[in-house]
């Protein structure tokens, strides 16, 4: 039995796992779907350069640079986390802001928000009592 499952039980390692790579493809998708509608406005066949964050209109090319950021730090937290849980926490924390500025009308984002912070905080109490 490792140190994770004996802190945090079996499932919630594979559960923290699965909320992070949900929000990290979604996040990367949105990117994804704002570089062409990026590009699609500056050719003229899309009458819509926007996003919103908060409900406060946004260029598209700054949502998209948001989206691919924050999933770029929930990977770089998710990986670099296991190693240096601070540093994960950190990122995590500043992803979670733009995710819920860019997807706070959802109601599973920030239900994946909470976990994905869960797991992050989880894991700087396991780097506690593990020895060595």
């Amino acid at each position: 039995m490792t140190e994770t499952t004996k802190v945090m039980g079996p499932v919630w390692p594979t559960v923290y796992a699965l909320a992070t790579w949900t929000l990290i493809i979604y996040f990367v998708l949105l990117a994804a779907i704002h570089v062409v509608m990026t590009v699609l406005f500056y050719l003229g066949t899309l009458e819509q350069g926007f996003g919103y964050i908060f409900s406060f209109q946004q260029p598209a090319w700054l949502i998209t640079l948001l989206d691919g950021s924050a999933a770029a730090m929930l990977w770089f937290g998710y990986r670099r986390g296991a190693d240096t849980p601070w540093l994960g926490l950190v990122l995590m924390v500043a992803a979670s802001v733009v995710i819920w500025g860019r997807a706070d009308w959802t109601v599973w984002v920030p239900v994946l928000i909470v976990i994905t912070l869960g797991g992050a905080v989880g894991r700087i109490l396991i780097a506690r009592r593990s020895p060595g």
